[in-house]
């Protein structure tokens, strides 16, 4: 039997909205290294490949597991064009493809919303919508707010603004761009945001991550820490209630949770590029490489 082939997909170059220097860029792909090695330990030739790449032969691949394509934002039509040229190929994609298009546009929020899964509440519109999103915010009543582009990632164009600021906010992103307003969850700024990591549908390990000060982002490339956590067990058992109501076969998945109204509420749900931060947990790289292999011999 001829040894699996694996293509773990990664970017080219970083995304347009990093315009900062980074110390070490290499350390932001400890994930793909790690994988990579765990691959290599079972005997499968794992190869990291830019998406971008558009010489790679994708039959020449048993599987392709997604990574860390970040800049897929910058050009989600080509990314969605790979993703369907793999898709029709012998190569198996993970996560699916269903799951990794439904997961481009937080309109997936709204989908959580109805599957009954506990979301940040959220309201959409650009520019044109502020009164009718002004009149709205006045009725829920939220005072704070955070704005984010429907199509992002690592926190890229996100804005917190009072409600008062609303107008001058929307009117700082591109003309046209799908806008998510939600009510700024303080508790992100004391108890700080959770991530779950989920490895072939089970969780993995946890997170907690808190921004840095003066700041409302919790993420490590805007100074904040991230640590491994041992959250409430309710907490941990309602965020796997969370992912279960998912109709997709998962290799790995990141649930963002911040507490709102008193409970653990979805801020993001990563199913495509979230680093999973495998080296602060000792075991997970061999777990998911585990998982893929299972997935790809099941095919």
């Amino acid at each position: 039997m001829n040894a699996l082939r694996v293509a773990v997909l990664r970017c080219e170059r970083l995304p347009r909205f990093l315009t900062w220097e980074i110390p070490d860029v290499e350390a932001l792909f400890a994930d793909d290294r790690l994988l990579v090695e765990a691959f290599a330990a079972r005997g499968v030739e794992a190869v990291p490949v830019a998406w971008t790449d558009d010489g790679v032969d994708w039959n020449g691949f048993d599987g392709a597991v997604i990574r860390s394509t970040w800049d897929y934002v910058d050009d989600l039509a080509h990314f969605l064009e790979v993703i369907d040229a793999i898709e029709r190929s012998r190569c198996r994609l993970l996560n699916p493809a269903d799951a990794v298009r439904w997961n481009t546009d937080k309109r997936y929020l709204d989908d959580l919303d109805d599957l009954g899964v506990a979301v940040v509440p959220l309201l959409r519109g650009d520019a044109r919508d502020a009164p009718r999103l002004r009149e709205r915010i006045e009725q829920a009543g939220w005072g704070e707010l955070v704005l984010k582009p429907a199509v992002g990632a690592g926190g890229s164009g996100v804005v917190r603004a009072d409600a008062a600021g609303l107008e001058r906010a929307l009117a700082g992103f591109p003309p046209g761009t799908d806008v998510l307003v939600q009510p700024f969850a303080r508790s992100v700024l004391d108890e700080g945001e959770w991530s779950y990591i989920f490895i072939g549908g089970r969780p993995s390990h946890v997170l907690r991550k808190r921004p840095a000060v003066g700041d409302f982002r919790a993420h490590g490339i805007y100074g904040g820490t991230i640590a491994p956590a041992r959250p409430d067990p309710s907490d941990a058992r309602a965020v796997t209630a969370m992912l279960a109501r998912l109709p997709f076969d998962l290799d790995y998945a990141r649930v963002d949770v911040v507490r709102f109204g008193g409970r653990p509420a979805v801020l993001e749900l990563e199913l495509i590029e979230p680093m999973l931060y495998l080296d602060l947990a000792p075991g997970s790289a061999d777990r998911l490489a585990d998982a893929t292999l299972r997935r790809l011999r099941r095919a």
